[in-house]
């Protein structure tokens, strides 16, 4: 019994740790997708819209940690960090909410 506790503990905080990460690239991969779905959309096939949003996405991913990294006023560093963490914090919701939804019901 104690090692199915402890093993529960452990995956809680495993997902914990998948969920952080998850969250951290939320926004290069909502971009990602949004812009490979207008490639695809554009006539670009499937493989030219899978490259367009890898590119998309890791541009993304770059000029944040680049803008972040390189700006000196705490006031600009803050908008960079609202920018990213947006999306974190509504993928964090969507996910706590799904996790709880099935596990917790409630009528409110």
């Amino acid at each position: 019994m104690i090692a199915v506790m402890l093993m529960s503990v452990a995956l809680i905080a495993g997902l914990c740790v998948l969920a952080y990460t998850l969250a951290v690239y939320a926004l290069p991969f909502m971009l990602a997708i949004e812009a490979a779905r207008f490639a695809y959309a554009t006539g670009s096939g499937l493989i030219g819209a899978g490259l367009v949003g890898l590119v998309a996405g890791a541009a993304a991913y770059g000029l944040l940690v680049f803008a972040f990294a390189s700006l000196r006023s705490p006031v600009l560093r803050l908008i960079v960090a609202l920018v990213f963490a947006a999306p974190a914090a509504v993928a964090g919701y969507a996910l706590v909410h799904g996790v709880t939804g099935d596990a917790v019901p409630s009528e409110v």
